[in-house]
């Protein structure tokens, strides 16, 4: 288990954020997370934060979520330093760029270790700026957002059975059980190289509520579910344990990592 709490002030607001993270019922943890300091500093411009999920055996699931998240810290902090006054698009851009170079990363190491061929990572991130929130998405790890009562998905489902989804062949109340759900249509590293990174920006509103999270949560616990967890007024690393521990109570098998981030 691990978990991390943290606060900080932007321009515009004051940022709560805290995570937690369970190994569920598998023999190793395949997620990995990318968090702020604990005490990041005052007056921040950017919050980075994000989601990976591992495949393809212990060892290359581990090695491609790590070589995604700090990459993706890596790229991050370059660009703070290149670029300290960007706006939304030139750092939404920025990150599919980032992205593309990620995944290279990840598919020459399996190119050069036959043991790691098939290795791969789902990748979500946040940034929170001043004024806008900025998601960058590839596989099957989500963000949601609570506003005004109300949970949004702000990504979608790189998968077999969400594209059959789309295309009427399988209900959304279905999905959630058919047998093809975890084979993913789009991912970091394995043997294609990545061609499109789904981006997003929104402005930020005092109350948002954000929640990253990998698989191992959002296939136990219902979005009902999560909006009751969500709406409750405690700090966000009390809510992302609570998370968590529903989904390990529901059965959940999987790792099961949340990040929640309260404005």
């Amino acid at each position: 288990m691990f978990k991390k709490r943290g606060a900080c002030e932007t321009e515009e607001y004051t940022i709560d954020f805290g995570t937690y993270t369970h190994i569920g019922r598998r023999q190793q943890n395949q997620d990995e997370i990318v968090m702020p300091p604990d005490q990041a500093p005052q007056n921040c411009k950017w919050l980075l934060f994000a989601v990976a999920d591992g495949m393809g055996g212990h060892a290359g699931g581990c090695l491609a979520s790590g070589i995604a998240c700090n990459g993706l810290i890596d790229e991050f902090k370059s660009y703070k330093i290149k670029q300290p006054d960007n706006g939304p698009l030139s750092i939404s851009r920025y990150l599919t760029e980032a992205f593309i170079r990620i995944d290279r990363v990840i598919r020459l190491k399996g190119v050069n270790d036959c043991n790691l061929e098939d290795m791969g990572s789902t990748l979500s991130c946040l940034l929170v700026t001043n004024t806008h929130s900025i998601i960058a998405h590839v596989g099957d790890t989500r963000i949601y957002r609570l506003r005004n009562g109300f949970l949004s998905l702000l990504t979608v489902d790189h998968t077999f059975v969400q594209d059959m989804i789309f295309e009427g062949e399988v209900s959304p109340e279905n999905g959630h059980t058919h047998p093809l759900r975890h084979l993913l249509t789009r991912v970091m590293g394995t043997r294609e190289a990545l061609q499109l990174v789904d981006c997003r920006i929104d402005t930020l509103k005092i109350g948002d509520t954000f929640l990253l999270c990998s698989d191992g949560l959002t296939n136990t616990i219902s979005d009902e579910g999560l909006l009751k967890v969500l709406s409750n007024q405690s700090r966000a690393s009390k809510t992302a344990e609570e998370l968590v521990a529903l989904a390990f109570d529901k059965g959940a098998t999987d790792n099961i990592t949340a990040i929640v981030v309260k404005v």
